[in-house]
């Protein structure tokens, strides 16, 4: 157990600065490139859930527009099936 923590302390305090990896002027702009490219992948992601919420509301007005027109007050629209459904009553105990 001693030598363990006498090793331990021997690599935390080596030169009493931590050790610093540079990589190349190449591998930084390689890295800066890929950095970018998730960058531009998570901004188009965020944009394509924006476009998701807004069609998934425009089919719940649409099932809303339906269940109007049809005088469907007690339906309930399923968005996965387009299918309409009576509204469960409340079971009563």
């Amino acid at each position: 157990m001693k030598w363990m923590l006498l090793l331990l302390s021997l690599t935390l305090f080596q030169d009493g600065k931590p050790k610093v990896y540079t990589p190349t002027e190449l591998q930084t702009l390689r890295l800066q490139v890929a950095q970018k490219d998730a960058l531009l992948a998570k901004n188009l992601l965020d944009q394509a859930q924006q476009n998701f919420q807004k069609s998934l509301k425009t089919l719940q007005d649409e099932g809303e527009r339906v269940k109007a027109e049809n005088g469907w007050k007690d339906a309930t629209f399923d968005p996965n099936s387009l299918a309409f459904t009576p509204k469960e009553e409340p079971k009563k105990p």
